[in-house]
């Protein structure tokens, strides 16, 4: 398991900054497009205490429509005793799902997404029995936009039901992950930078590598209104050092140069070099520009975890993820120590993500 940043505070009235400490207002881009048109997203862990008060969070935001699988009279007294109200919150009714067709719709589903591996409508009601499962049929079938689930399961299975149920984007796609990172105002790399791959692929080769780049900043795009300006990292620029290693990134940015031809994507390339100008120009002055790189793909997961770990504890930035991309439709991750600020942060993103 990935473990999530820390809890930075409650989400405050819309009135204002989500997060003060920071300059916000590239997350404020993505609350923006999240309420522009308020989506359906489940969270299928509704017996978490911290679901439950997200969910409330999410309402009075107006950032999203949760729904909340479950007994409908278990669901609501425990929102009561919490003090969150249920409007705005649909509690969704296994028998109801059972009553209104939803239930042999998603059945249907299984059974034909899987028949290859011997999918029977017997173990297809079996597996709609673990809730994650449940929940990403449901985003795959149009029942909920999204889903954002992880606090009480390891990220191994919601990453296992996305991927199963919703689907890689294209056949055979690379699924792969970002962190939104929000800077102090000190930095020289404006407010956010985007960051990638943090969470989930371990060791990738270049193809994946360049896909990974160009994920994260589409991501960076449709979410934060970013222009693409990606370094491809490494302990090496433009040949300084010689190693497989460095190799392999030299690659990854060609190929990544051949997928987004309108980005400007420099590698291989050190960090300081990446986000200081000033280095890049003596480094390399050829791809030296006047601004810094504000999408940074690590070279390998034990980097990327790393990195965005150092850039929270020791550079005060807080980190919005991990935000998977790939998908056909938005699923995401948690970590089983989230906070209730984390929940409503990705259930902005998985909001945002939701394309009509």
């Amino acid at each position: 398991m990935i473990d999530a940043p820390a809890d930075v505070g409650a989400v405050p009235p819309r009135s204002s900054p989500p997060r003060s400490r920071f300059a916000m207002s590239a997350f404020d881009r993505v609350l923006a497009r999240a309420r522009k048109t308020p989506r359906r997203i489940v969270l299928p862990e509704s017996d978490d205490e911290r679901v439950l008060r997200a969910a409330g969070d999410v309402v009075r935001e107006g950032i999203a429509r949760p729904l909340l699988p479950g007994d409908p009279d278990t669901v609501r007294a425990a929102l009561d005793t919490l003090g969150v109200p249920a409007e705005g919150i649909d509690i969704v009714d296994p028998a109801a799902l059972d009553t209104s067709g939803a239930t042999a719709r998603h059945v249907d589903h299984l059974v034909e997404r899987h028949a290859a591996r011997g999918m029977t409508t017997g173990k297809a009601r079996a597996a709609l029995e673990d809730r994650v499962t449940r929940a990403c049929v449901m985003v795959a079938t149009g029942d909920a936009d999204g889903c954002v689930a992880g606090a009480a399961t390891a990220t191994a299975d919601v990453v296992r039901g996305a991927v199963r149920q919703v689907g890689p984007a294209t056949e055979g796609g690379l699924v792969s992950s970002c962190f939104i990172m929000l800077l102090e105002p000190r930095h020289p790399v404006d407010d956010v930078v985007v960051i990638g791959d943090c969470a989930l692929v371990i060791e990738p080769d270049v193809e994946q590598l360049a896909g990974i780049a160009a994920a994260t900043g589409d991501t960076a795009r449709r979410l934060l209104d970013l222009a693409p300006e990606i370094a491809m990292l490494s302990f090496s620029t433009t040949g300084s050092a010689r190693h497989a290693a460095v190799t392999k990134v030299a690659r990854a940015t060609v190929r990544a140069r051949a997928l987004r031809p309108d980005w400007r994507i420099v590698g291989e390339v050190q960090l300081d070099a990446a986000v200081i100008p000033a280095i890049l120009a003596r480094k390399d002055p050829d791809q030296a520009t006047g601004r810094p790189c504000n999408v940074l793909v690590f070279p390998n997961l034990d980097a990327g975890n790393i990195g965005y770990k150092l850039m929270e504890r020791f550079g005060g930035a807080q980190a919005i993820g991990p935000i998977l991309q790939g998908l056909t439709r938005p699923v995401n991750d948690l970590s089983r120590g989230c906070s209730v600020a984390d929940i409503v942060g990705i259930v902005a993103v998985t909001a945002a993500q939701v394309h009509d």
